[in-house]
């Protein structure tokens, strides 16, 4: 028999008769060279959810862990303290609404903005972590703030946007308060490589990005009076961002959702001082068709030694994931607990904290704790799917004689294999069931396939307590015609 080798992500190109791999809740995962493995790739099942908190009714529109390690939601207009028992605590409320809002500390002062024009609210953080309360959360109406969509810090300055035009601004060094440390309205710049608006802002290691909707500059610290930070001369990233929710960035790289002066949606990944595309040609088609995707959000976690972007367009209701770690794309979404059908991923807000991984619920106000020992997301399954590369010979008919499953056994689950014969357009009805048995020497095997030019087989299933999936073996002759 033939081994089918899954060696990759996500990858169901523009025309499914070129490549139709579809992977649903499935992490690919390389095995090293030097381990002399059979397989290149495993695909281990995406994380699980289980209800952590669930501070009030409404969507989770932020999740942010502080400085000091505490787990910080907005959750309709109420801002929460989450303790890592599941208990909160309210520190105040910010203007009432579902879209997504932007957390920074400095130390010693929390700052939420909204993007409107005044929208933006502070407290001071205990003194200490985890001795202390926070203090009272005040809207800010300093006449030098200008309200901003994304917030940044370095250096001890808050850094901002001014929406929707072709400015930026800083707040005062350690800001605390409006009476001890108020704003320097001439604290302000303006993007100059290109007169594009101003997006949003992002800092890795020491450098500012600047995103305009079409191209983004790099800034860095230059300790001038007038203004505390310059331009990088002569250097701009030939790229922009039209959805600022979708930047995130940890401490090496930023990833977004946007294009350059010629073109179409793409995810870009930056670090140093310079960026690349991410997206392959089949994430791209498939992003490019969505309406709103200026809406889209994206945000970075790691778990399990894989960094993830996870960027969701929450109008389209899709939700793609790029691994960093492997480079590789992946589905997500979740089943309506009704009626087991697919339905958008439930998590728009994600953060790590007390060595724990969470997500926010986009419309129940619940937060969930993520991880890699659960099956269900709060006890609904989780729908995982495979489809393999197509099975094609010489042009002619080939008998597909067997087909065998390698994949972790013993769980008890059940895998639904079927297929298409016409290039991945139409799949077979009903589906064959394939048993992954109650021990780990089961080897789930179907018989008697029939006949076919060009093939794709396509795995389904839910539970299977974490199994992972290796690939198959196909058993096929070719025919005279």
């Amino acid at each position: 028999m033939v081994r089918i080798n899954l060696t990759g992500g996500a990858y169901q190109a523009r025309s499914t008769a070129v490549a139709a791999q579809r992977c649903l809740n499935l992490i690919p995962e390389p095995l090293p060279a030097q381990e002399q493995e059979p397989v290149q790739y495993a695909h281990y099942p995406t994380p699980g959810t289980r209800i952590f908190a669930t501070p009030e009714a409404g969507a989770v529109r932020c999740l942010y862990q502080s400085t000091q390690g505490d787990l910080i939601a907005v959750v309709g207009s109420g801002v929460y303290v989450a303790q890592a028992n599941g208990n909160t605590t309210k520190i105040g409320t910010i203007s009432a609404g579902a879209g997504q809002v932007r957390m920074q500390d400095n130390g010693i002062t929390l700052f939420i903005v909204d993007g409107t024009a005044k929208g933006g609210w502070y407290c001071s953080l205990p003194k200490k972590p985890q001795q202390g309360l926070y203090g009272t959360l005040t809207q800010i109406v300093d006449s030098a703030f200008y309200g901003s969509r994304t917030i940044a810090i370095l250096d001890t300055f808050f850094l901002y946007t001014n929406p929707d035009t072709t400015n930026w601004y800083v707040g005062p060094a350690q800001f605390a308060d409006e009476a001890t440390t108020p704003f320097d309205s001439l604290y302000v710049a303006s993007k100059t490589s290109y007169p594009d608006t101003i997006s949003g802002i992002a800092v890795v290691g020491q450098t500012i990005w600047l995103f305009g909707t079409q191209e983004t500059e790099l800034w860095y610290t230059s300790g001038a009076a007038d203004f505390p930070f310059q331009r990088m001369p002569s250097l701009s990233i030939g790229a922009g961002c039209n959805a600022p929710y979708s930047i995130s960035a940890n401490s090496d790289v930023v990833l977004w959702l946007g294009a350059d002066r010629t073109g179409l949606l793409r995810v870009y990944l930056g670090n140093g001082q310079t960026a690349q595309p991410v997206s392959t040609y089949a994430i791209e088609n498939a992003i490019q068709q969505y309406a709103g995707s200026d809406a889209a959000i994206g945000h970075i976690y790691q778990q399990g030694g894989h960094t993830f972007y996870v960027l969701t367009f929450p109008k389209a209701g899709e939700t793609w994931v790029y691994d960093l770690s492997t480079g590789l794309w992946h589905e997500r979404c979740s089943l309506d607990p009704h009626t087991l059908e697919e339905a958008p991923l439930r998590a728009n807000a994600w953060a790590c904290a007390y060595g724990r991984v969470f997500c926010g619920d986009p419309e129940t106000g619940a937060i969930y704790e993520v991880s890699l020992d659960l099956d269900t997301e709060t006890g609904t399954p989780v729908k995982r799917q495979r489809s393999f590369p197509h099975a094609i010979g010489d042009g002619r008919r080939m008998i597909h004689r067997k087909l065998m499953l390698d994949m972790q056994n013993g769980s008890g689950a059940v895998v639904h294999l079927d297929w298409s014969d016409d290039r991945g357009a139409t799949w077979s009805h009903p589906y064959v069931q394939m048993p992954l048995g109650q021990d780990g020497n089961t080897w789930p095997t179907v018989w008697r396939l029939g006949l076919a030019r060009d093939r794709v087989y396509r795995m389904t299933w839910t539970g299977g307590n974490g199994a992972a999936l290796m690939g198959g073996f196909i058993d096929a002759d070719t025919v005279a015609t």
